[in-house]
């Protein structure tokens, strides 16, 4: 074999038993890491629900006054109805046929998933990529009203500082809810589902194409 020919060996043999590994970054290793992500109803209530192992403050404004709990739940609504104790027709007809007003509702657990999933109605998992979290994560920071400092504004807290709602952009009405909203933050992220959804039902129809049925009553 002349010495042209043990070159071509040689190279050849290092492309076939070198593994791709070594060439390849951190950034690109996590690129492909797989999250999990839930989407919850709970009565009227429907939201997103993190790991909050996946999140960080970079990530989330909000993550380091929801830091000690292991799961965190957010949501978004009419800011009067939202913060009502109970159920309140004549908000929840101000809700639905006037534009009102608009609040996130951010709320930790320190239950584990199992325990969590008991309390809800209905629960979906979705697996998404880290740009998609990061996507997501983005709509929702976007959606906080910000003061003059940047800084999240707190509207009330509730259960101790375990439940908290802030100010936020954009109005509430009959055409854009808390599912619409739900639907725009997964569109955010390249994740196609029906943005004219209004109802939890229709939401949830639209979930159950793309994600993981938990539970379903």
């Amino acid at each position: 074999m002349n010495t042209y020919n043990l070159i071509i060996f040689f190279l050849i043999f290092l492309f076939l038993n070198l593994s791709l590994q070594y060439f390849v970054t951190d950034n690109q290793l996590n690129t492909d890491q797989k999250y999990t992500i839930y989407f919850v109803k709970q009565n009227w209530h429907t939201a997103i629900v993190f790991n909050t192992k996946d999140l960080n403050s970079g990530r989330f404004l909000e993550y380091d006054n929801f830091k000690k709990y292991n799961l965190i739940d957010i949501g978004w609504g009419d800011e009067e109805f939202y913060q009502h104790p109970g159920f309140d027709l004549g908000l929840a007809i101000m809700a639905l046929f006037y534009s009102t007003p608009s609040a996130l509702r951010v709320e930790g657990f320190n239950l584990t998933k199992e325990e969590y999933f008991d309390l809800s109605e209905v629960v979906i998992e979705l697996e998404i990529t880290k740009d998609q979290l990061s996507k997501i994560c983005g709509f929702i920071n976007n959606t906080f009203l910000l003061d003059t400092n940047n800084i999240p504004i707190i509207l009330s807290k509730k259960a101790e500082g375990k439940i908290v709602f802030y100010k936020a952009n954009d109005s509430y009405h009959l055409f854009n809810t808390c599912n619409t909203w739900l639907a725009k933050c997964l569109n955010c992220a390249e994740i196609k589902i029906d943005e004219n959804v209004v109802l939890t039902e229709q939401l949830f129809n639209e979930l159950s194409e793309i994600g993981k049925i938990i539970k379903a009553d």
